[in-house]
């Protein structure tokens, strides 16, 4: 069996007293920061990680 590693990005934020978190592709990253920050979040970890399908 062949395993295909994807990148992504582990996002984790604050908003409305909640703590999130989501992963997404390393190359909506940064689009998806500026729309959390955008919509009051504050962003206190981001992580690359590799997930094996």
């Amino acid at each position: 069996m062949i395993l295909k590693e994807t990148r992504v990005v582990l996002i984790r934020w604050l908003i409305a007293g909640q703590r999130l978190e989501e992963t997404v592709p390393t190359n909506r990253a940064r689009h998806r920061r500026n729309e959390l920050e955008a919509q009051g979040a504050v962003v206190y970890w981001s992580e690359r990680l590799a997930e094996s399908h």
